[in-house]
């Protein structure tokens, strides 16, 4: 593939309205730099239109210059600063005339490439000028964030990434670190012979591993088990490509992907045979890489072939194509593509052949996925890493449905999103069973936020809040079952049972992304009451959906609640304000068996008793009170969206 790229460059350059002569020679010199000394640029730059391969080139040529210069002037700060002092200047100046640099100046004022992304690659190697281990596990973590992860995030302009995205960001740094763990563990035995450890001192004594005997490449017990915990980590932050990957275009996707396949390929040659890494670096064998090569290539051009983009040279509006985020669809937000992409690895991951096609049927096609969403969004607003908290977000969707699941039995629905019910199509038996996997697979979604970063302690408690809500999603439910055909239970009991029902479940959604990445008490506090009062206004909004829209909005038979005889709010409020003939009619409609029948009059019913205006308005107060916490938090692009949420809870027609 190296060779017929570097056959075609002179094409890619020319389709890249790069006609400088001079110009030219740089990025020819960067293509053959950074072919020489990373295969997986090759491999990735090959998906890219052929526009933007030199671009490519340059972003790895630079990485490669930076490395090389802090290898050659080790002990050497000074020398390393001036020169990268140079690079950075130029960068800001638009020019170079340096043989190397030149070209990557030239692509990150054509392609608006992210100047702050060089600069911390930059200062993160100065840094490690003269280093030889790290003390702990967020040393490590941060250091090869922006080692490897900052690059990434440079060139995800050419793959057709969004700009100004805290959490693509999040993701990109996260899989950049990934990137790091794995070449750590293949080069560990050519980097403990000169001193250097990329294991951190808190996993070796985590695992009781002698360092001395790491140095030495000692295979004990002891090492072997943090070499094997260091690879799982590596392995579990790799998984942070599925989440970068689903906010790109097919070509970008593919060399995300190709890049995520190649490095799993290596960690496999390592963990293979863990003591035989400590005596020499492993590689995949060829034929491996050749078949990864040329089945990554046919996916993405079955798939959907590169764009072709006209380009005019040094121009920023040239950039590669991103994917707008529209505020008003949750569906085009970065957090919804990435929980996607999670939600559906779960579900493709699934072994079983009894249990996950009922499972799978509920879950996908993926809906707004609005519970977990608020979890990513709420773990942003506090300044954290998104990424951290994605097993937990898909957690709260599997509750989610799992309580739609146990809805759907005993309302005997036969309808749930628009097509058959998981108990309609599958039986109310196995149905039940499927729910009560989903509570165990949520469950498990927790305990792998260990593996993304977040603390034992914040995990342990997670758990605990999920049992805490799991109790109150229960007693919401038999509180429900409670107060069945009973017109005269009040509005306070209606609002304490969707408190418990619906509205925990948004509080824990919220306090649970806030909490995991470690927010502040007032902030974790202020999201949860933000969510708890988000689901008040979500509740009351859908109780008024039968009687605003047709069946096929409500995603459910429209009749559902009377058939049921579910008393929600607009019918308590149509009881409490009805004059004592339309109370008579009321109970006579709420007792006809014709349900679909009896519907347009007990519409009519609510309008004379503006009991849907004053649904309405209790809805809108809970909105604004929602809204209220929110000014507790930082100002930020996730505030906004969550503030954007709550605006929206009560303009819903499905």
């Amino acid at each position: 593939m190296a060779r017929w790229e570097l056959g075609k460059f002179d094409e890619c350059l020319d389709l890249a309205g790069i006609n400088d002569a001079g110009l030219r020679k740089s990025y020819r010199a960067c293509f053959k730099l950074a072919l020489k000394t990373d295969w997986t640029m090759a491999m990735a730059g090959a998906f890219l239109p052929p526009q933007y391969r030199p671009a490519m080139a340059a972003v790895g040529a630079v990485v490669r210059w930076v490395d090389d210069l802090a290898d050659h002037r080790k002990g050497s700060v000074a020398r390393f600063s001036e020169e990268t002092h140079e690079l950075l200047t130029e960068v800001r100046s638009g020019y170079s005339a340096h043989p190397v640099r030149a070209a990557i100046v030239h692509s990150i004022a054509t392609f608006a490439l992210p100047v702050p992304a060089l600069e911390k690659f930059v200062a993160t190697t100065r840094g490690d000028i003269g280093r030889t281990e790290f003390a702990t596990e967020a040393e490590l973590s941060e250091f090869a964030r922006s080692a490897v992860g900052a690059p990434v995030l440079l060139g995800c302009p050419l793959l057709g990434g969004p700009s100004d995205d805290p959490a693509f960001d999040h993701a990109v740094l996260s899989f950049g670190e990934g990137l790091d763990r794995v070449d750590n563990l293949r080069d560990i035995s050519e980097d403990v012979a000169r001193g250097w450890l990329g294991i951190s001192t808190e996993t070796l004594e985590n695992c009781a591993a002698d360092r001395t005997d790491l140095l030495n490449r000692r295979p004990t017990p002891a090492v072997l088990q943090a070499l094997r915990w260091e690879a799982d980590r590596a392995d579990a932050l790799l998984s942070g490509a599925d989440t970068v990957a689903a906010v790109l275009p097919p070509y970008g996707r593919a060399a995300i992907e190709t890049m995520q396949s190649l490095y799993r390929l290596h960690l496999r040659t390592v963990t293979d045979d863990l003591p035989a890494t400590l005596r020499r670096r492993p590689h995949p064998r060829p034929a491996s890489l050749k078949r990864l090569a040329v089945s990554s290539l046919r996916s993405v051009f079955d798939a959907v072939p590169p764009p072709r983009v006209e380009m005019a040279p040094a121009c920023p509006s040239a950039a590669a194509p991103v994917v707008p985020e529209q505020l008003h669809d949750v569906r085009s937000w970065a957090s919804h593509r990435a929980i996607s992409a999670e939600l559906r690895r779960c579900c493709e991951g699934a072994d079983d052949t009894l249990l996950a096609p009922i499972q799978n049927h509920a879950l996908l096609p993926v809906g707004k996925l609005l519970r977990p969403v608020l979890t990513v969004e709420a773990a942003g607003a506090v300044g954290g890493r998104t990424d951290m908290v994605l097993p937990a977000a898909v957690s709260t969707e599997l509750v989610h449905v799992a309580s739609l699941i146990h809805d759907d039995i005993i309302d005997g629905d036969d309808q749930r999103r628009g097509r058959d019910s998981a108990p309609y199509r599958f039986g109310a038996d196995l149905a039940l069973l499927a729910a009560n996997g989903l509570v165990m697979k949520a469950l498990q979604g927790l305990s792998r936020c260990r593996e993304r970063g977040v603390g034992a302690e914040r995990v342990a408690q997670a758990f605990a809040e999920a049992g805490r809500t799991g109790e109150d999603l229960a007693r919401g439910a038999a509180l429900e079952l409670n107060i069945s055909d009973d017109l005269t239970c009040g509005v306070d009991t209606y609002l304490e049972m969707i408190r418990l029902k619906t509205a925990v479940l948004f509080g824990y959604a919220c306090r649970l992304g806030a909490y995991l990445v470690e927010g502040s008490d007032d902030q974790v506090q202020a999201l949860s009451e933000y969510g708890l009062a988000l689901g008040m206004a979500f509740q009351i909004t859908d109780d008024l959906l039968p009687y605003d829209s047709t069946s096929q909005a409500a995603g459910k038979d429209a009749a559902s609640d009377l058939r049921n005889h579910r008393p929600t709010l607009p019918l308590l409020l149509a009881h409490a304000h009805a004059s004592p003939p339309q109370r008579a009619e009321l109970h006579a409609l709420w007792h006809d068996t014709d349900c679909e029948r009896a519907l347009p009059a007990v519409h009519r019913l609510l309008q004379s008793t503006d009991a849907m205006t004053r649904a309405r308005d209790l809805a809108v107060a809970y909105t604004e009170r929602a809204q209220s916490h929110l000014d507790r938090l930082p100002d930020s692009p996730y505030r906004k969206r969550l503030r954007h949420v709550a605006r929206q809870a009560t303009h819903r027609s499905s």
